[in-house]
Formats: C-alpha cells, structure tokens, sequence
C-alpha cells in the first residue's frame, strides 16, 4: 500500500497535461528528478514531486516515466482525445484509473473497501482513518504514521469535494479535475468531534457514456467473457458511484448500444457476458469517445 506522495497537494486541472507535455521533451532518465523540470513546469519543487506523483495515481505514466496506453488515447491522440477534460466520460474514466489501479491507495480503500455492505455511505475523518490504520495493523504494515494517514484524508477531500468559498484560495481549490463529477458532498453536518461529514452519491448516472464504462469493465475485468453483477458492482459500480439501479441502466445502454454486450438475469443470477475481450474491443470502445 502507498500513502504521502502529493506533498499535500491535490491535483490541479493541467497538471496531468502539462506534465505529459514536459517528458514528451525529455531524454534523460528521471526526468522529474532534473533542475529543468522546476523551470519547465514553472512549479517549485514540492510541485513537481506532486505531478509526478498525480501522473502515477492515474496511471499515466509507469514506473520508467514513459506515458502509457491510457495516456496515449486521452492527452497525445492525433484524432482528437481529451487534453484539456472537456468530455465527462474522460472523467470518469480517469476516476476509474485513481480507484483502480491503486498507486494510490486511499481511493480504492474508500470507494471500494471503507464502503462495502454498508447501507449508510456517509464518512468522517476519524472513520476513514481509523479504517485505514485497522487495515494497515491487519496486513502488518506499521510504516505509515497517523499524520500520513490524515493528511492523505484531506488531499482525499479536495480532489473531490469543493470548499467553502475563499477568495484567497478560490482558483487554487476550485481547480480538481474530478469535482465535476460530483462524486462526494459535504453534508453541512459535523461529527462530535467538529469534523465534517461527507457523503458518497451513489446514483443513476445519465452522463456517464456507456462506452467509457464499457471501457472500464473490460479493463477490470481484463480478458473476462462473464462476469457477475455484483462483482461489477462492487467495482465498477463502487469506483463509479453507480446505485443498483443505476448500474442496471448503464448496463441496458451498453448492451442496447453494442450487441456484443448481454446482460442477462436468470434464475436470480444476473451476468454481463461478451463476445470478447481484448485489447481491441477496448480501443474500440476509446475510439467511440475520442473520434475513429
């Protein structure tokens, strides 16, 4: 597991392009490490540790700096793609990389984990954290100290949640890239302890394209022809913030839209099956969102 990284910075709305764009330019190894990364971007050093870290979380780059196939379709695509995250579907599929390829770890661990059979989906603070540190006490890890933990929580908070206006912090907090989806919300409630209370809001997505949840089933759930409902659910569905009902509708557009997609229920069994799924079908579904 992997905490700290971001410097307490949240990720900004052009940090992920512009640092695409500076290892684009860059031959040396380490690329980040370099005195010329602080020029380029234009950011002091704390910052560029930031990029670099965001860049991983989303998995944009791996672990040798080069920018990878998700990167390629949504930042460098010559026939369009989504640099500046115009498109909600980039969004979201942005959001699915954060949560699921668990760089990261506290998205993945609230989304999915914190949340599981759980009706109330309400959270503070202390519950998340205190969660965190069990899990961590649990798998014997004991690197991590309670102020990593938290202030991991707070960059949580602001990569999706909008703060209170602040004309002195105003277009530094207002400029995450994913609080446009509207994922989390403050409930203007604090606990005894006078920390807020928030909420993830799970619901019917009518915004979210089929082809970008498509997408990120068949990246998942990588080479899978059947797979159950409730293991979409609880992944997809978790990462995504789709309700049960809203999981059904998206699944019926998909399945309405390509027919290589069947969703079927039988004898109280309900499984997405495909025709395939490979990398082509996924480039397929990419091509759909960000132009042939």
């Amino acid at each position: 597991m992997r905490f700290s990284g971001h410097d307490t910075f949240h990720c900004k709305e052009q940090w992920l392009l512009k640092g695409l764009q500076f290892i684009d330019n860059q031959t040396i190894e380490s690329p980040f490490r370099s005195v010329e990364a602080i020029n380029k971007l234009g950011v002091g050093k704390n910052m560029v540790r930031s990029i670099h870290y965001w860049l991983k979380s989303f998995a944009l780059i791996d672990e040798e700096d080069t920018a990878t196939f998700y990167s390629d379709y949504i930042f460098k695509n010559d026939k369009g793609g989504d640099r500046y995250l115009e498109n909600p579907a980039t969004l979201f599929i942005l959001q699915y990389l954060l949560t699921s390829k668990e760089y990261a770890s506290i998205y993945s661990l609230v989304f999915r984990d914190f949340f599981r059979n759980k009706a109330n989906q309400e959270f503070t603070e202390l519950q998340v954290t205190t969660y965190i540190k069990r899990v961590l006490s649990e798998l014997e890890i004991r690197k991590f100290n309670d102020n990593t933990i938290r202030s991991d929580f707070k960059v949580f908070v602001r990569t999706y949640v909008p703060p209170k206006k602040n004309i002195k912090t105003l277009e530094d907090d207002f400029s995450a890239p994913l609080l446009d989806l509207k994922l989390i919300s403050d409930t203007g409630r604090k606990n005894d302890l006078n920390q807020p209370v928030y909420r993830i809001n799970k619901a019917v997505r009518p915004e979210l394209s089929e082809y970008a949840f498509a997408f990120c089933v068949l990246d998942f759930f990588d080479k899978e022809v059947a797979i159950d409902f409730t293991d979409i659910a609880n992944n997809i569905g978790s990462f995504l913030c789709l309700s049960n009902e809203g999981l059904e509708e998206i699944l019926g557009r998909l399945c309405q839209s390509d027919k290589r997609f069947v969703f079927k229920s039988d004898a109280g069994v309900k499984q997405l099956q495909l025709k395939q799924n490979d990398l082509y079908i996924k480039e397929e579904m990419l091509n759909k969102i960000y132009g042939e």
